[in-house]
């Protein structure tokens, strides 16, 4: 009997595209795939708090309605299809603001749908106001250090509500205002609500110098 279990023990190990049944061989296996599981939970951990243009497209499509949002003018004169707007607006909207980088979808979404909706204004004051809320130097160029400081607030809307305040305030001084009335609906619609579901915008604040830029608008 003894004898039989040590070649058991041996036996079996093949190179021929058969089972191998070795012990050494099954726990290295075992080892592999535990391994491979536990690298594939963790990339799957790490995506799934973070921001998402996928996630965004929908409500950037409702928004934008026929044409997808593409200005004729800058982008070609041609009929652009779903597919070939949203892949302008994720390369040189999303992706160049670095959209995937912010662990908030609240905070890529209300940034970046303004770029979209309103372009980065002249001097990129539209940048330098989102600088300026989460505390950095309003050099109007988001960079990774800039996403990385936005990351680092406990409470998004922190970030998020003083920026709608910022996009009402500024569509209010454009000249076609009174003609586009969506596009204050559209900033609202980031609006992040308090625990009574209510919030409103004179009871949130933004920095001084923002505010010195708009103390003549009425929300």
């Amino acid at each position: 009997m003894k004898t039989f279990a040590v070649r058991r023990q041996t036996i079996g190990f093949s190179t021929g595209g058969g089972k191998i049944n070795h012990p050494i061989i099954c726990m290295t296996k075992r080892r592999i795939n535990v391994f491979l599981i536990t690298v594939s939970s963790l990339i799957f951990c790490t995506n799934v708090y973070s921001a998402s243009f996928e996630k965004y497209a929908p409500k950037l499509l409702r928004f934008e309605g026929a044409g997808y949002g593409i200005h004729q003018p800058i982008w070609g004169e041609k009929d652009f299809t779903k597919s070939e707007a949203l892949s302008i607006h994720r390369k040189h909207y999303w992706d160049r603001f670095h959209g995937d980088l912010f662990k908030s979808q609240e905070v890529a979404e209300v940034f970046i749908d303004h770029i979209i909706n309103a372009g980065i204004g002249r001097n990129a004051a539209n940048v330098k106001a989102f600088e300026a809320i989460i505390g950095v130097e309003q050099d109007g160029v988001l960079s990774i250090e800039d996403v990385n400081r936005a990351n680092s607030f406990y409470f998004v809307e922190q970030i998020v509500n003083p920026y709608v305040k910022y996009r009402v305030l500024y569509y209010k001084t454009r000249s076609h205002a009174a003609e586009n009335p969506g596009w204050i609906t559209r900033a609202k619609a980031f609006l992040m609500r308090n625990s009574y579901g209510t919030i409103n915008l004179t009871d949130v604040s933004l920095p001084d110098s923002v505010e010195r830029r708009f103390r003549n608008v009425r929300l």
